[in-house]
């Protein structure tokens, strides 16, 4: 898959007629994770400290013209909460000016940990902002498969009854999620 990076955005973020796929979640969930193992390369930066993403990250999927983003994430990291609070105004101001050419959101739980209140505030943004989105379970290879029912019977709680399940350390997910990218 062919991909270039784009760019790191604090705003304004590119405005052209690009659909754009948008990752979102906590901080450390692996979203540069899932993006790194969905494109085949290490195109994003990754850390085991929460907060490493710290703009709005383009990369362009050139053979089907689509933008892959990768948001900062939410909830705690080692930064300050003046920092934390910067990256949130950063992350609603990426949505409200450009919601018109998101294709998805994909928000990432992680399969240990489950939806927080946090990842159902977003939950309820984004339907608030009339935003597609889907949910996906990281770090599938870690949790058991009693860990992972349980989440997707919270999941159910809330009608949401699909999540796709991943792993990027084992390439888990990946056809499931290209294809909902592309159709």
């Amino acid at each position: 898959m062919k991909v270039k990076f784009m760019g790191s955005f604090f705003g304004p973020f590119p405005q052209d007629d690009k659909k754009q796929v948008v990752f979102a979640g906590r901080s450390n969930v692996g979203k540069s994770s899932l993006i790194n193992m969905l494109v085949g390369k290490n195109i994003a930066r990754t850390s085991k400290e929460p907060g490493r993403t710290k703009a709005v990250n383009f990369y362009l999927l050139e053979d089907y013209n689509i933008y892959l983003v990768d948001l900062p994430g939410y909830g705690f990291a080692k930064a300050s909460k003046t920092e934390r609070e910067k990256w949130r105004e950063l992350i609603e101001n990426y949505f409200r000016s450009c919601w018109e050419n998101i294709r998805v959101v994909f928000l990432l739980l992680d399969s240990l940990v489950g939806p927080t209140e946090l990842d159902l505030q977003a939950i309820r943004w984004f339907e608030d902002l009339r935003l597609p989105y889907a949910v996906i379970l990281t770090k599938c290879d870690r949790a058991t498969q009693k860990e992972i029912n349980e989440v997707k019977r919270k999941l159910k709680t809330l009608s949401l009854d699909h999540a796709i399940l991943t792993s990027s350390k084992e390439g888990i997910g990946k056809k499931e999620i290209i294809k909902y990218v592309l159709s």
